[in-house]
């Protein structure tokens, strides 16, 4: 994304929201830069959210990272399983825990989550997890046990001041190829957030990664005419009433997370 498309949606998200997520897909540690981007971020009283493989990392990302407009940084460990790369796990690792002691020595105000989203029924990645563990054990003093990760299934466990891993399931990026479809189900998509693809294309969540659900381009409207259109209504109506009325949105296994909200539950 340019810098001037995106610092013209800076202008018009902030009457919508106080916090930004650099990430659809892309991984911001690839902008050369992203400094930039967090300048205009902070100019317009934006907190930002950066979830990164970490796999770019270097000590002279440091200080970027902890930008003042950073609020929170997420670390996409199980990506180290998904991507091609010839980094031993403790060449992936290292830099990524300089990192924390970089934050924690200077006592920088952000918050680091190391997501760990490849629990499954199977344990299909539990000599990995285990093998991460250890690593982190012995770097910050913890103790993450992975047996008692996978009984009790904690959503996250801090590990030093504003560090935490933090625990989810495997989920299946939603496709109109797939055999899954299920039209009640309940989703925060439009409610509680939406996106931004780099063309400018506004989409319900940040799931619909190839623009789907097309709801208009910031470069030929605004962004309150995009989110007052009768399409984005009906989504929201639609989900009020626990129906996904978008053929992707149906196609989505993720929504089932929030069946306690189906069930008339509060969902935290």
């Amino acid at each position: 994304m340019s810098v001037e498309l995106f610092e013209k949606i800076n202008q018009e998200v902030k009457a919508y929201t106080k916090e930004l997520a650099y990430h659809i897909v892309g991984d911001p540690l690839i902008l050369s830069n992203l400094r930039d981007y967090l300048d205009i971020s902070l100019r317009h009283n934006l907190k930002v959210n950066l979830t990164t493989t970490g796999n770019k990392i270097t000590q002279k990302d440091f200080n970027t990272l902890t930008h003042q407009a950073v609020k929170q940084i997420n670390f996409s460990i199980n990506s180290y399983q998904a991507n091609s790369h010839k980094k031993s796990l403790d060449e992936y690792l290292t830099p990524l825990f300089e990192f924390v002691k970089f934050v924690l020595e200077h006592k920088k105000e952000v918050f680091i989550n190391f997501r760990i989203w490849n629990l499954d029924q199977t344990q299909s990645a539990k000599l990995f997890n285990q093998a991460v563990f250890e690593k982190a054990n012995t770097f910050f003093n913890a103790q993450l046990d992975v047996d008692a990760i996978y009984t009790l299934k904690p959503k996250n466990i801090k590990i030093a001041r504003k560090v935490f891993f933090n625990f989810d399931d495997y989920f299946v990026w939603p496709s109109l190829e797939s055999n899954y479809c299920e039209e009640n189900g309940f989703c925060h998509g439009l409610s509680s957030h939406f996106g931004i693809l780099s063309s400018g294309t506004v989409v319900p969540c940040c799931l619909d990664k190839d623009g789907i659900i097309n709801l208009g381009n910031v470069k030929k409207e605004s962004l309150e005419q995009i989110l007052t259109s009768q399409k984005v209504n009906a989504i929201q109506q639609g989900f009020l009433k626990h129906k996904a009325t978008q053929e992707l949105c149906q196609k989505c296994e993720y929504k089932t997370k929030f069946n306690d909200k189906l069930n008339g539950k509060d969902n935290q």
